[in-house]
């Protein structure tokens, strides 16, 4: 696979989005050499795990989606992509700690795509974090958000929130599910 590698970065990692969904689909990608080398995944999560919990929990939601299939080998390969990063959403110090992570020499590839797996309640602070910490500078690699849930709750709120986005990012970065 020729494209350039990026990092995904998670938030909501550890909910039912993640858990039936999102990890058991890269997964899926990487069993079928649709990620190309060098890409990352970084999830974001309050619970107080380490990186071998983590690895136990993907464990566990892929092999409740390929139940059979399940191959330890191919998981292995994938699990080497995989990096968990506890914070509370909510707080500054998460943001902070994850510009310092992810601004590591190599450690992850300058393309990023923030998937937004939370409440629509909090994405504009989510946005407003990453704002301020300068994770959506594009001087070195694209910068991309993906929305999953419902855009706001009603017509105004759907209005607000956009509103709320646009300050931070232009439409092109804005991918919604």
């Amino acid at each position: 696979m020729n494209a350039d590698p990026c990092t995904y970065v998670i938030f909501g990692s550890t909910g039912n989005l993640s858990r039936i969904k999102l990890m058991p689909a890269r997964h899926h990608l990487d069993v079928a050499n649709q990620l190309p080398n060098g890409t990352r995944i970084l999830a974001i999560g309050r619970r107080p795990w380490d990186q071998q919990k983590w690895l136990s929990e993907v464990r566990d939601m892929v092999v409740a989606k390929t139940k059979d299939d399940f191959d330890e080998t191919v998981f292995q390969r994938f699990s080497e992509r995989l990096q968990y990063h506890q914070g509370d959403i909510g707080e500054a110090k998460c943001y902070s700690q994850l510009a310092g992570l992810l601004n590591e020499k190599n450690n992850f590839p300058k393309n990023m795509a923030f998937y937004l797996s939370i409440s629509p309640a909090d994405f504009g602070t989510v946005m407003e974090m990453l704002s301020n910490n300068q994770l959506f500078n594009e001087d070195v690699g694209w910068r991309r958000v993906i929305i999953e849930k419902p855009f706001g709750y009603d017509l105004d709120s759907a209005e607000a929130l956009q509103k709320r986005i646009s300050h931070y990012l232009r439409e092109e970065q804005i991918y919604r599910i």
